[in-house]
C-alpha cells in the first residue's frame, strides 16, 4: 500500500541529522495517510535508512499537514445491478464494491531492528527488510508489512525508541473454555441454529395441502425446490406465505430449515402472514433454499 506522505518526503533536501532533536514530537500528514514521529530523540546505533526516513518525515509534515486534500472524484455510478438468472438460477443482486476502510498503523524503530504493531522484530542487518526500509524510504511499503490490501488508505505511526532493544509484547490470557462437554459414554448431542430469514420445517410429515375454494380468483404458483424438483401450486388470492409452506410440506416433508425467494428482483418471503396477492405472488416463480 502507498505511504504518499512518504512519497513526499521521499523528494525533499538532505539537511543536518541535528534536525532531528528540533522536536519532541513530528508529524506528517497526507490526503489518505499520515505519520507521527514521537520521541525520545536521543541516537542509538548508526542505520543510515532509519535516519533519512526519520529527518524527511520531520522535514515534510508540516508542509503535508497544510495542504490541501484533492477533490475526490465521483463515481458515475453506485447503484445496485442484477445478474440475470435462468430457468433454474434466479436472478442475483451484485452489490457495488464498499470503500476499504483506513487502518493506522505503529511502525517501531529499535536498536535492534523495527516492528509494526504488536508484531515481530525485523532485524536491521536482515538484507530483506533493509529492503523493506528502501520501499518505505522512496515511499512505498510492501503489503505483507503493513497487513493492508493494494489501495487501502493507511496511517502510519513512526515511534523512535533506537536506545532500547526490541521487547516482545506480552502474550494475551488464554480464554477459559466455554463449550459443552459430554461424559464418556454417554451419546453425543449437536444442536444447530437456522441460517438468519429462515424458518422451520413443519415437524408433521402427514401435513395435507390447503383447501382451495374454487368459487375465489385462484392462481398458479410455480416453486423450484432445493433439490431442483418443480412444483405446481394452485391457491387463492388469499392464501397466504405460511399456506404456500404447508402446500411444499404436503408434497416434499423436510426436517431442515428453509427461505422462499422470489426470483427477480431476490427477495426472501418472511411473513408468513402475508397473501400470496399481497407479496406479489400471482402467477409467479419462488425458489426453495436451505
Amino acid at each position: 500500500s502507498k505511504i504518499r506522505t512518504l512519497n513526499d518526503l521521499s523528494s525533499s533536501n538532505t539537511h543536518d541529522d541535528s534536525s532531528d532533536e528540533d522536536h519532541e514530537n513530528l508529524y506528517a500528514g497526507g490526503e489518505k495517510s499520515g505519520m507521527v514521529v514521537q520521541g525520545p530523540n536521543k541516537r542509538a546505533g548508526d542505520n543510515n535508512l532509519v535516519d533519512q526516513i526519520l529527518r524527511k518525515a520531520a522535514e515534510g509534515g508540516h508542509a503535508s499537514e497544510e495542504a490541501p486534500k484533492k477533490a475526490q472524484k465521483k463515481p458515475s455510478y453506485t447503484g445496485t445491478g442484477y445478474r440475470l438468472g435462468s430457468e433454474d438460477e434466479p436472478s442475483t443482486a451484485v452489490q457495488p464494491a464498499s470503500p476499504v476502510a483506513p487502518v493506522t498503523r505503529n511502525l517501531t524503530f529499535w536498536r535492534n531492528g523495527f516492528s509494526v504493531d504488536d508484531g515481530p522484530l525485523y532485524a536491521y542487518a536482515d538484507p530483506a527488510n533493509q529492503e523493506m526500509l528502501n520501499a518505505i524510504n522512496t515511499g512505498r511499503a510492501p503489503l505483507s508489512l503493513l497487513n493492508v490490501r493494494h489501495g487501502q488508505p493507511v496511517e502510519v505511526r513512526v515511534v523512535k525508541r533506537q536506545d532500547e532493544d526490541y521487547t516482545p509484547p506480552p502474550k494475551a490470557p488464554a480464554k477459559p473454555f466455554s463449550g459443552t462437554g459430554n461424559r464418556l459414554g454417554s451419546p453425543a448431542t449437536f444442536a444447530s441454529s437456522p441460517p438468519p430469514g429462515s424458518f422451520p420445517a413443519s415437524t408433521n410429515s402427514h401435513a395435507s395441502a390447503p383447501t382451495v375454494d374454487a368459487s375465489q380468483p385462484t392462481t398458479s404458483i410455480q416453486i423450484r425446490l432445493a433439490d431442483g424438483t418443480r412444483l405446481i401450486a394452485k391457491l387463492n388470492h388469499t392464501h397466504t406465505i405460511a399456506d404456500v409452506r404447508q402446500f411444499i410440506e404436503s408434497s416434499q416433508p423436510t426436517t431442515r430449515s428453509y427461505v422462499l425467494q422470489t426470483t427477480f428482483p431476490v427477495k426472501e418471503l418472511t411473513d408468513n402472514n402475508q397473501t400470496v396477492k399481497e407479496a406479489g405472488l400471482l402467477n409467479s416463480v419462488i425458489v426453495q433454499r436451505f
